[in-house]
């Protein structure tokens, strides 16, 4: 990979979370495509249709585990007010980040902040919509669940989706646009040894 580019990607500092973040991302995307093509019906089929599915099943299944991991590893490398200062109503951070944005200049990572506040955000996001899939895959499977639950589980599983789609977009557009200016920022200041 090129070296400014894998300079510029997020986490440098941090392997593991870079790795852990780019699985995440992946499943993420594989989610979004394969649940269009899932029928809750076609879990006993062998078809294309039943494969896709349980595909859909078993990565959303990983990503309830990626999720937990993800929020552990982040509350014990940088604490639970790092990324969720707004839960004790301190909005500092992201008010300088607001004021630095307003003077078209991009802002750091830091506590409190926005890049720390939608990241502590999508994991949230992410675990609300896959343990709510996860969920549902298990009162679909128990014998005797109702199933006015097991559609209602289902229909909140499909509008937490919209949430974590979102944020998977939005958050890609702001990666990929702290990457090209990082990598805009090497080319015009290149650092000479």
């Amino acid at each position: 990979m090129n070296e400014n580019l894998r300079n510029a990607l997020p986490h440098r500092d941090t392997p593991f979370f870079r790795v852990l973040h780019i699985i995440v991302a992946v499943l993420i995307l594989l989610q979004i495509i394969s649940s269009n093509l899932t029928e809750s019906d076609a879990l006993s089929d062998y078809t294309l249709t039943g494969f896709v599915t349980w595909f859909h099943i078993v990565s959303g299944l990983s990503l309830i585990a990626l999720g937990v991991v993800m929020l552990v590893w982040m509350s014990t490398q940088r604490g639970f007010r790092y990324y969720f200062a707004w839960l004790t109503l301190n909005f500092r951070g992201v008010i300088e980040d607001i004021k630095m944005l307003m003077s078209f200049r991009l802002p750091e990572a830091h506590a409190g902040g926005i890049a720390a506040l939608v990241q502590g955000l999508g994991v949230l996001a992410l675990l609300g919509v896959a343990l709510c899939g996860g969920f549902w895959f298990a009162l679909n499977t128990i014998p005797g669940a109702s199933p006015v639950l097991t559609e209602t589980i289902l229909h909140l599983h499909k509008f937490l989706t919209v949430f974590i789609e979102t944020y998977f977009w939005v958050h890609g557009a702001m990666g990929l646009l702290h990457i090209f200016l990082t990598i805009r920022s090497q080319r015009k200041n290149p650092v000479t040894e």
